[in-house]
């Protein structure tokens, strides 16, 4: 079973929508939130790319068994009730792997400390 817990703020003009998303299977689940607010959805970006799981008002993503995922977007619409619906949910054939770039926009950032590096000119 796949289990969707939520959390909605408004700030500003802007409603916040934090998720988190438990499979409880023994094997992984390929899943499908959608907003369910009546606006434009801002996903998360990273170095202005935005997240690769996102689609317009829609995220899709596998979990793996026994995990948790986190998820958020931001909005101008008001806020709703249930903010984001789980939509779909299927088991993952052992075909569905990650592409490369589903594999890096989970990756954290990294520098190297600031002691390995050269002195400035």
């Amino acid at each position: 079973m796949v289990t969707l817990d939520y959390d909605v703020t408004r700030r500003d003009g802007v409603t916040f929508v934090t998720a988190l998303v438990r499979n409880t299977q023994t094997t992984p689940q390929t899943v499908r939130l959608e907003s369910r607010l009546e606006g434009p959805v801002w996903p998360p970006r990273r170095d202005g790319v935005t997240a690769p799981e996102w689609d317009g008002k829609t995220w899709n993503g596998t979990i793996k068994p026994g995990r948790t995922r986190g998820i958020g977007f931001a909005s101008p619409a008001q806020p709703t009730e249930p903010p984001l619906e789980l939509s779909d949910q299927n088991r993952s054939s052992d075909d569905e792997r990650e592409t490369p770039t589903e594999t890096l926009a989970e990756l954290e950032g990294w520098a190297p400390p600031a002691d390995v590096l050269p002195p400035a000119p």
